[in-house]
């Protein structure tokens, strides 16, 4: 009950209004019953002010309707030291404390407790179901205690369940998605037993390690050269160490030009999988047969008579060959991105989508299937190239597990913004059209050639 009273100037300059106030707002709670109130201890390490962890933590107690007491706090003592925290959480009641828990696991906290707790499993009854109170994972490797032990989940991506086989060797345990658990299996459910890892360094690397990529964050057009040193620095670090580059491309690579400039980075051996949909290989091939894209003469700049043909002229003499591999053998298609891609034994996967003319045949639209190739193929993948494709991107990056650099290229903010918003420190968005960049780092890389050789 809200009771109004007037108050005085009196009353105003005494401060009785303020405390008056805060009685009001103030969230009223029923005394629970003793029995019923849940604690946890959790323990939180790393750079805790810097990255805004310590509270973010706190706040997602607060806000998820529990309370806290920091029990223990020590700071690093010099800027490079990590600091460590305890803090103590209660709860209303068991259902509060799992929730809030669940989600203090996913910022990296861990149990206090001496004593391991092991996760708690359900069976898999109907294949392709998972119990409802499963662990939904994130990107950061993850660890599940079974017997006392703890055991690293393999497969690590966002938006899986945990899988747990017992063999005879012991227990396995990998992340899936839920259309691919079995009956036989077992899925972690709730949140005891379980820490996710998460890299202590948030701050930025020294002047000596300027190239590497770390905090997430979204270039503006001022930034796009020094941002093309870092990346081309690292394309050749990758390259020189024998490490895997993935890029995942959209049909603006080639309206924009770009297509020569990839080109070159699939010929040079910095591109060792290429993702897509059917899109850009209809109008990379269509450059190569016709010299347009969509239509357009890629020299002047102009509409052609016809042009609107040109795309599906593309696809009939793909489907004609059987595939994108027997055009370039038998002589057909004798340049461009896919050329390249055949030429230099550099995998790649066409997804398909209901917009699709066609398709080329190359093009799984099996949707399932493609999301399955495309997992394969950026599979151990040290740094994820993304060129101006919202969708595919996006897909990839839900696949993608924590430590894997990625470069989002769009001229759209909101894409690259998206993709940094994963929550991945080693993500990077660069705003700006993707012809021009890859251009740049083309250049880029050819100055590093002519500094370093090879």
């Amino acid at each position: 009950t809200v009771v109004e009273t007037p108050l005085t100037e009196f009353l105003k300059a005494g401060g009785a209004a303020k405390c008056l106030t805060l009685r009001v707002t103030e969230t009223h709670h029923e005394s629970p019953q003793a029995s019923k109130i849940q604690s946890r201890t959790i323990h939180l390490e790393g750079h805790l002010l810097d990255s805004g962890l310590v509270n973010r933590v706190l706040d997602t107690i607060v806000a998820g309707g529990g309370s806290f007491q920091v029990v223990n706090f020590s700071l690093g003592a010099q800027r490079l030291d990590t600091s460590a925290a305890e803090v103590k959480v209660s709860a209303p009641d068991l259902v509060v404390m799992a929730d809030i828990m669940g989600q203090l696991i996913d910022l990296g906290a861990v149990s206090a407790s001496e004593q391991t707790i092991d996760a708690t499993l359900a069976p898999v009854t109907q294949a392709g179901v998972a119990a409802d109170d499963f662990y939904a994972t994130t990107i950061y490797p993850t660890e599940i205690a079974v017997a006392g032990e703890w055991i690293k989940v393999q497969g690590q991506r966002m938006d899986g369940a945990i899988a747990v086989t017992q063999t005879d060797t012991g227990a396995i345990a990998k992340c899936k998605l839920l259309r691919d658990l079995q009956v036989g299996e077992s899925v972690v459910v709730g949140s005891e037993g379980i820490r996710t890892k998460r890299n202590t360094t948030t701050i930025k690397k020294v002047a000596t390690e300027e190239f590497s990529f770390m905090g997430a964050g979204v270039s503006s057009e001022r930034r796009v050269e020094l941002v093309v040193e870092q990346i081309a620095w690292d394309l050749r670090q990758i390259r020189d160490r024998g490490g895997k580059v993935a890029v995942v491309a959209g049909p603006v690579v080639i309206h924009t030009g770009g297509s020569k400039h990839l080109n070159q980075l699939i010929r040079e051996g910095y591109v060792h999988a290429l993702l897509g949909g059917n899109a850009i290989a209809v109008h990379d091939i269509e450059q190569s047969l016709m010299g347009t894209s969509l239509g357009v003469d890629m020299q002047r700049g102009i509409s052609v008579h016809g042009g609107h043909r040109h795309h599906l002229k593309a696809i009939n003499t793909i489907r004609r060959c059987g595939s994108i591999a027997n055009a370039v053998e038998q002589g057909v298609l004798q340049s461009g991105v896919m050329y390249e891609c055949v030429k230099h034994n550099v995998p790649f996967s066409l997804a398909g989508s209901i917009r699709d003319d066609g398709p080329l045949p190359d093009t799984q639209m099996d949707l399932v299937a493609a999301q399955a190739d495309y997992a394969r193929l950026i599979e151990g993948s040290d740094l994820i190239l993304m060129l101006s494709s919202m969708l595919h991107s996006i897909g990839v990056g839900n696949m993608t597990p924590a430590g894997v650099k990625m470069v989002c290229i769009d001229i759209n903010p909101a894409v690259v913004t998206k993709l940094s918003d994963r929550g991945s420190i080693e993500s990077i968005g660069v705003v700006t059209d993707v012809g021009l960049f890859l251009s740049l780092l083309v250049q880029q890389l050819n100055k590093l050639t002519g500094q370093y050789g090879g």
